[in-house]
């Protein structure tokens, strides 16, 4: 009677499986993540560089239905991104399909592992339906949620609501994702944007992270959370720190501070100094004399697998 539940049944073996990231902490395999913030705060930017970091672990499905095609060439995605192997980038301006059809033939192929070592990143959800019809939310989700199944890694990008406090859309899509981000700008150094990801879902090992992303390359580069949530002067004070005792492996604390442009009794200086001990740089004392050395941003290490 139950003879066509066999092959439909959950087997031991299908929980062998850990979770694996493609980004550690931040972009877990095989699961949908969204990413919230308002507009103009640099969601594109993040996903054009996670896009080209996972592009070695797979093939990459940007589907851009939000950003026109000027913005693009004065991004230099062209020859940053989509010029690269293994990049599919979708944008409204070249396809015959609207965004939901592109959903729809996307979805078709959903079975088995067809969308193994895949990630697909949308660009933004909003396009791709009436996101705030629970019904019709719902239906969305579905086909990613399909996506998934077949092997997918899927990227949403979606606009804040008003008060930038949580996503724009039916609670259909939270109950949906496995896991969801609310993105907030960080103050960055010239030629660079960066972010901090805080989790408002997380059904895998998600953390709060930060990253930067340089504008002229779009790598991707993991940052110290504090780092990140550094104003504009302590910002300034931590960059050229780390840039003169870079350059100068073994500088004692008073030339550091001369060149800093402080006085070597300067207290709110010396406090900096201290206050990012261990983080950015690393002193050693000896005979009462302070040299520097620098530590390293903890570099963005990827799953060395790739896509599953």
């Amino acid at each position: 009677m139950f003879e066509f539940l066999a092959s439909q049944t959950l087997r031991q073996t299908d929980f062998e499986e850990r979770t694996e990231f493609l980004i550690p902490g931040f972009l877990p395999k095989r699961m949908i993540t969204l990413v919230y913030a308002d507009g103009g705060k640099g969601k594109s930017w993040l996903a054009f560089a996670v896009a080209k970091h996972c592009r070695s672990f797979g093939k990459v499905i940007y589907l851009d239905f939000d950003n026109p095609l000027n913005v693009l060439k004065d991004r230099g995605v062209s020859e940053k991104l989509i010029a690269l192997p293994g990049i599919y980038y979708v944008q409204r301006s070249k396809t015959t399909m609207t965004a939901p059809e592109m959903l729809d033939a996307l979805d078709e192929k959903a079975s088995g592992t067809a969308y193994a070592n895949t990630l697909v990143v949308v660009d933004s959800l909003r396009n791709f339906g009436d996101v705030m019809n629970d019904a019709k939310a719902m239906q969305i989700m579905n086909k990613f949620m399909n996506l998934r199944e077949a092997g997918a890694t899927v990227l949403l990008l979606s606009h804040a609501n008003k008060d930038g406090k949580n996503y724009q859309g039916s609670n259909n899509i939270r109950n949906s994702v496995d896991n969801m981000y609310r993105l907030a700008r960080a103050d960055a150094p010239e030629g660079q944007i960066s972010f901090v990801l805080t989790p408002t879902k997380e059904r895998a090992s998600i953390e709060e992270c930060a990253f930067a992303v340089d504008c002229g390359s779009l790598s991707l580069q993991g940052i110290n959370l504090e780092t990140a949530r550094l104003n504009a002067d302590e910002l300034d004070f931590v960059t050229r720190a780390k840039a003169i005792v870079a350059a100068q492996p073994g500088i004692n604390k008073k030339e550091l501070l001369q060149e800093l442009g402080y006085e070597q009794d300067d207290k709110t200086a010396r406090n900096r100094l201290d206050e990012f001990e261990g983080i950015h740089w690393k002193s050693i004392k000896v005979k009462g004399i302070y040299t520097y050395q620098v530590v390293s941003d903890p570099s963005l290490t990827s799953a060395t697998s790739p896509l599953q």
